[in-house]
């Protein structure tokens, strides 16, 4: 039983009291937002999922996994392969599992990943029995909702006035200089390539 105390000291530091604020009002302010745009327009603006994006947003903002782009595009990326599945494909047990298997390597592809979307594309396939689903739900919830929850965490997250949020926001063209720092790397290996493969005999020593 010495597994379930051992090595504590392997445990993330305790967050601190304006992080453990952040967290409950950002998760709050989140879902009542959504809640309400859901309420007074009439258009559905909340997803399971989102709760789950949340988490990522309010308690680990710095992630690569809760940047903008991956929020965004993530969700997007899941919820059109679970509309394609639905639409074309089925909703045979294989069928699904696929879809996620699908969902998740978009969005390593497409460098996006979002863990929660991954169960975007299960809420699309699950309750394909009871909801309808047309084309319109990438614009609402799935868009709306992520671009209205990055709101909500661009007012919490830069509470601490130390910190900034966003580190970056969609990253679709790479600037000039992470080209030319690529260029140079890919050079430079090349020419390690090259250098191990085609080793320089040793001059020999002048008696």
């Amino acid at each position: 039983m010495h597994f379930l105390f051992d090595r504590a000291e392997k445990l993330p530091e305790n967050a601190s009291a304006i992080d453990l604020l952040r967290s409950l009002i950002g998760g709050t302010l989140g879902i009542l937002i959504l809640l309400l745009l859901t309420q007074y327009t009439g258009n559905l603006m909340i997803m399971a999922p989102f709760g789950a994006t949340c988490v990522l947003l309010f308690a680990v903002s710095h992630s690569p996994l809760a940047k903008p782009r991956n929020v965004i595009f993530g969700h997007l990326i899941a919820a059109f392969v679970g509309l394609v599945f639905l639409k074309y494909i089925g909703t045979s047990i294989f069928a699904i599992a696929f879809a996620v298997g699908l969902s998740i390597s978009l969005m390593h592809y497409f460098k996006c990943i979002h863990p929660p979307a991954g169960a975007t594309t299960l809420v699309v396939l699950l309750t394909s029995q009871t909801t309808h689903y047309d084309w319109g739900f990438l614009i609402m919830p799935v868009l709306a909702g992520s671009v209205a929850l990055i709101v909500v965490a661009l007012i919490v997250n830069n509470i601490k006035p130390n910190q900034k949020w966003p580190a970056y926001w969609f990253a679709l063209v790479k600037t000039r200089i992470e080209h030319h720092i690529e260029h140079h790397a890919d050079t430079h290996f090349i020419e390690e390539q090259i250098e191990a493969q085609n080793p320089q005999p040793q001059m020999r020593r002048q008696g």
